[in-house]
């Protein structure tokens, strides 16, 4: 069984994620991520065609 659910973790990733960003855009360093959209997109993608099999099989609940 999958579970996705917006949590402290969740948050947490989030907020490191934004600080990230910030440091590494203010000392003018390329970040450590899809620097493009599309990139970002493919990400996203991947993790919606593992929701939407999860959710077929029955396997896939949602927590918040």
């Amino acid at each position: 069984m999958f579970e996705i659910g917006i949590g402290a973790v969740e948050i947490q990733a989030a907020v490191v994620g934004l600080v990230t960003g910030l440091i590494y855009t203010a000392v003018r360093a390329p970040i450590p991520a899809p620097n493009v959209l599309g990139g970002i997109f493919a990400i996203v993608g991947t993790f919606i065609g593992f929701a939407a099999v999860a959710a077929a099989r029955g396997q896939l609940t949602f927590a918040f």
